[in-house]
C-alpha cells in the first residue's frame, strides 16, 4: 500500500538508508526480529539495495532489496556491544555509510554535534570507542539499554559472524541460531505471514516511525 524508501522522496538523489531511518529499513529489521523471535534486530543500510514502489510486490523486488544471499543469525549480546555497534554504525552521519544500522526493537538518538570517537584498525575493523558516544538514549522495548544486561540480537551472518562492515564487537558471542533462513526469504515470510501479504499503514511514513532521531 505504500512506497518503501531507500532514497529521499523529496530529493531522489539522496540515499537515506545509509544515513537515517527509512520505512524500508524498518520493514527489513522488523522481519529479522519477528521471524527470529529476538529482542532486537539490526540491518546494515548497505545491505538494503532497492526501494519498492506501492503496488504488487514481486519476487524480483524482494531479491533486488536483499541480493546477497546472507542468512539470518541470532546471537546473545551485552548492552555494551549493542551500544558499540550503534556507535560504529553512526560514526559517519550525516555522511553515507553502508554500515549504518536500521533497527527493530530499539530506538536511539545520534547527537551529530559530538564527533565520532569510534576507532578502527588498518583493515577498517572496529577496535574501540575512545571518547564520548554520539549515540545516546538507547531504549530496548521501551526501557533504557542496560550495558551489563544480555539481549538476543538478530541480523545476518555477514555482520554478526563475518565482520562485515567492520563489526567486530560481536566476536565471541554465543550463537543461538545460524543460517536460519536466507535474507530474502526472511522478508518474504514476514510480509506474507505476519503482515498478511500487505505492507500497510504502519510503514506509511518514508522516514520511518521515529526509531532513529538525529539531535544537533
Amino acid at each position: 500500500d505504500v512506497d518503501l524508501a531507500v532514497y529521499d522522496p523529496k530529493n531522489p538523489e539522496e540515499r537515506l538508508i545509509r544515513v537515517t531511518e527509512t520505512n524500508l529499513g524498518d520493514l527489513c529489521a522488523d522481519a529479522y526480529r519477528v521471524m527470529s523471535g529476538a529482542d532486537v534486530a539490526i540491518v546494515n543500510g548497505g545491505g538494503i539495495r532497492k526501494q519498492i514502489e506501492a503496488g504488487d510486490i514481486t519476487l524480483d523486488d524482494i531479491y533486488s532489496v536483499h541480493p546477497f544471499g546472507n542468512t539470518m543469525c541470532v546471537i546473545r549480546v551485552t548492552g555494551q556491544q549493542v551500544l558499540d555497534a550503534l556507535e560504529w554504525g553512526a560514526r559517519a552521519v550525516p555522511s553515507e555509510n553502508g554500515g549504518f544500522l536500521q533497527v527493530s526493537g530499539l530506538t536511539y538518538e545520534i547527537h551529530t554535534g559530538v564527533a565520532s570517537s569510534a576507532e578502527k584498525d588498518e583493515n577498517g575493523m572496529f577496535t574501540r570507542v575512545s571518547g564520548e558516544y554520539r549515540v545516546k538514549n538507547v531504549m530496548v522495548g521501551g526501557q533504557p539499554l542496560e550495558l551489563d544486561k544480555t539481549y538476543t540480537l538478530a541480523s545476518h551472518n555477514y555482520m554478526l559472524l563475518g565482520h562485515g562492515d567492520g563489526y567486530t564487537m560481536f566476536d565471541g558471542c554465543e550463537v543461538l541460531g545460524e543460517d536460519m533462513m536466507v535474507d530474502n526469504q526472511v522478508l518474504i515470510t514476514y510480509i506474507t505471514t505476519t503482515l498478511g501479504g500487505v505492507v500497510g499503514e504502519q510503514y506509511a511514513n518514508p522516514y520511518g516511525d521515529g526509531r532513529i532521531v538525529a539531535v544537533e
